[in-house]
């Protein structure tokens, strides 16, 4: 029964692991701005010339 819940574990971790990888990636594909979690002047001024 240890072995089933440690292994569901794992198996959470990893999907999550994929999961943020992947939402990386496809923001990556964007742009350098795009990518970035940070809201500076220079993404405000560029979320603005695209609006």
């Amino acid at each position: 029964m240890k072995l089933l819940i440690n292994v569901l574990i794992i198996l959470a971790i990893v999907a999550y692991a994929f999961y943020l990888l992947g939402k990386t990636f496809k923001k990556s594909k964007q742009g350098k701005c795009a990518a970035c979690d940070f809201d500076c002047a220079i993404k405000q001024q560029l979320n603005k010339s695209h609006h």
